[in-house]
């Protein structure tokens, strides 16, 4: 028989992938459940007049309601990619729900420097 011989490096590296998947799954997964209401309350932003022509109002509605499904493609996707033993696309994969919160983040913080909080800029 011949044994395939896995480094120390090589192991190492796939158990800190390991916990960083498992921390994504958790708390990216965790943060679904406050994002619901927020996705339900979403269709509000659109009640004042030029709010519906407005790119920030839209991008940040677009980033709520598209967080649970970026998340769970994003996580499932990293999973499959660590089976497969691609680890760094694996982190980014399981990284991606990150992207979406900082996307929201930053069309909230432009509402509010650049319209004076208004959702019609």
């Amino acid at each position: 028989m011949s044994a395939v011989a896995i480094s120390e490096k090589e192991i190492k590296k796939r158990k800190n992938t390991r916990v960083y998947l498992i921390v994504c799954s958790i708390v990216f997964g965790i943060l679904i459940l406050p994002s619901l209401p927020m996705i339900m309350m979403s269709a509000m932003m659109f009640d004042s007049p030029g709010s519906k022509d407005s790119t920030p109002t839209i991008i940040l509605v677009a980033s709520l309601v598209l967080y649970p499904f970026v998340t769970v493609i994003g996580i499932a996707i990293a999973w499959i990619l660590f089976v497969r033993k691609t680890h760094l696309f694996a982190i980014i994969s399981a990284s991606l729900p990150l992207l979406n919160i900082i996307i929201g983040i930053a069309a909230m913080g432009y509402l509010m420097i650049f319209c004076d909080g208004n959702f019609a800029c």
